[in-house]
């Protein structure tokens, strides 16, 4: 007889770090910080998940506690450092390294108040039940229950009313957000970005950041992490168009697609950076009119391509953008 059980992989098992499983043996926690914990745990990790967005009250069906419970044991584990959380109150939440745990609680402070009401403005107090005063106080106790009174007798004081309930406001979700693999970054960034930054090509700077980020610890603030990332690449990556046919292949383009919008600032320094960056992606892109007549050839059968997030017509500087690009070239060969 043997108290190992062998796991069944039909019935599926969570892989955990042994110095993470060490730490939850020796942590002190209460009964609902550590049923919080775990089941932070299992829907972070046992799903290999650095962080994800978990709400109270989902937390709350699990361990079958209430969610103002949960949210006093979050609380209490981001002050101990044994979770974290990416960007505010509804952000993301992961589970710290556990060297930088609190593995046990802090000791409160005394309460500096006094403890008890021993008189009132009428003088003597021997017959005033005397109550407790603290930060935690309830202000009532079982031997003396609350009295409650129905609604329609609870008025407002004289000359006032009730204040109305005033609407909730709209959650506005974030212009950049980061999933741990890919950015979402709202389009009216972008066109921002790609104005403040020519001639960097802004969305392939974004995937570099993200393929950066997602090896790396996370940040609170993803928008000021690219808007450095985009500085940085254009402090160093000045394009550079010797040996690349632009103005010819602009040409091209209004020769082969004609029905498409005409380029009318052949200067504009983000159209030439995104035909720079193009050829000098592959040696089949440098052949000149063999890859790029076929190429515009295909472009030209478009009336609509996706670039930043909508439907535009199909203008150079969208066909050249890094996805588009890749579509079209794919389907000339």
């Amino acid at each position: 007889m043997t108290n190992i059980v062998p796991l069944r992989n039909t019935g599926g098992f969570t892989r955990m770090d042994n110095q993470l499983m060490d730490a939850l043996a020796a942590v002190h926690l209460s009964p609902a910080e550590f049923k919080t914990l775990h089941a932070i745990t299992r829907l972070t990790v046992g799903f290999n998940q650095a962080e994800r967005r978990i709400t109270a009250d989902e937390i709350a069906k699990r361990i079958n506690i209430r969610p103002q419970h949960v949210s006093t044991a979050i609380s209490n584990l981001l002050a101990r450092r044994v979770l974290y959380r990416v960007g505010g109150s509804r952000g993301q939440i992961g589970i710290c390294d556990p060297a930088e745990w609190i593995f046990e609680e802090p000791k409160k402070e005394l309460l500096s108040e006094r403890k008890s009401v021993d008189s009132t403005e009428n003088g003597s107090s021997n017959n005033v039940t005397k109550l407790p005063i603290s930060v935690v106080s309830l202000l009532y106790t079982k031997d003396i229950p609350l009295l409650t009174l129905p609604s329609e007798e609870i008025n407002p004081p004289q000359g006032g009313e009730l204040p109305a309930d005033e609407p909730e406001a709209e959650v506005q979700a974030p212009l950049v957000s980061f999933d741990g693999e890919d950015f979402q970054v709202d389009t009216t960034l972008i066109t921002k970005w790609a104005k403040a930054y020519a001639p960097v090509d802004v969305e392939a700077e974004i995937v570099r950041a993200a393929a950066w980020a997602s090896a790396n610890r996370p940040k609170k603030d993803w928008r000021k992490f690219l808007t450095n990332w985009l500085g940085r690449a254009l402090k160093n990556g000045a394009v550079s168009e010797a040996n690349v046919p632009v103005d010819q292949i602009i040409n091209l383009f209004h020769k082969v697609c004609p029905s498409h919008p005409k380029v009318t600032v052949a200067t504009d320094k983000v159209l030439r950076s995104l035909i720079v960056e193009r050829w000098n992606e592959s040696p089949d892109q440098q052949s000149g009119q063999g890859f790029w007549l076929p190429f515009f050839q295909k472009a030209n059968n478009r009336s609509q391509v996706f670039f930043r997030g909508q439907n535009v017509q199909p203008r150079l500087e969208a066909l050249v953008s890094r996805a588009v690009f890749r579509e079209i070239s794919e389907a000339a060969q």
